[in-house]
C-alpha cells in the first residue's frame, strides 16, 4: 500500500478520534475542504511547520485540496477573503494578498514545510486556482497542506490548510 495513503489513513483516524476536520485518503489519495485562519492578531500566533498564521481573521466560501499518490496537486479556492472588521475598508477582500502557495508539511506542528508550489494569482473576490505536481518525501507523518499568502512579492504566512 502507498506510504502517502497510509500516512493520510491514520491521520484521518487521529483526527476523527479527537473531532477535528477530517482529510480523506482513497487511491488518489488526499483530499479534503480547506479551512480559514480565524485568528486574530490579540491571540498568540499559531505556527504549522514553523509558518506563522494570517495574525487576522479570513473566511472561505469554498475550498478544496486534492494531492495524489504521483504529487498532482489540484488546489481550490473560492471567497478566501478577510474577515475581520479592524481592516476597515478592505474587509471582504484579500487586502494586499496578490498571490498564494500551496505549502504540503509534514510533521504537522513539530514539522517542517517540505514541498512548495510557484505562486499563482488570486482574485479581488478571492478565487484562486493551483493545479501542479509536487515532489513528494518518501514518507510523510501528519501531512498538512497550507495555503500560504504572497504579500508585497513575499511568500508569507498561511491563510488557510486542511486537517484542523
Amino acid at each position: 500500500m502507498n506510504t502517502l495513503r497510509n500516512v493520510v489513513l491514520i491521520l484521518c483516524g487521529l483526527l476523527t478520534s479527537f473531532g477535528v476536520s477530517m482529510a480523506r485518503a482513497d487511491d488518489a489519495g488526499l483530499r479534503s475542504s480547506l479551512t480559514a485562519c480565524r485568528t486574530p492578531n490579540s491571540v498568540e500566533h499559531q505556527r504549522i511547520g514553523g509558518v506563522l498564521n494570517c495574525g487576522k481573521i479570513w473566511k472561505i466560501k469554498d475550498g478544496s485540496v486534492r494531492l495524489s499518490a504521483d504529487g498532482a496537486l489540484r488546489v481550490n479556492i473560492k471567497g478566501l477573503v478577510l474577515d475581520d472588521v479592524s481592516t476597515g475598508d478592505s474587509n471582504g477582500t484579500p487586502d494586499g494578498v496578490t498571490g498564494v502557495v500551496a505549502a504540503l508539511v509534514c510533521g504537522a506542528n513539530g514539522g517542517a514545510v517540505v514541498a512548495q508550489t510557484a505562486g499563482v494569482p488570486i482574485s479581488l473576490t478571492g478565487e484562486a486556482k493551483i493545479h501542479t505536481f509536487l515532489m513528494l518525501p518518501p514518507q510523510c507523518v501528519a501531512p498538512i497542506v497550507l495555503i500560504r499568502e504572497i504579500y508585497q512579492g513575499e511568500v508569507g504566512g498561511w491563510l488557510a490548510g486542511i486537517g484542523f
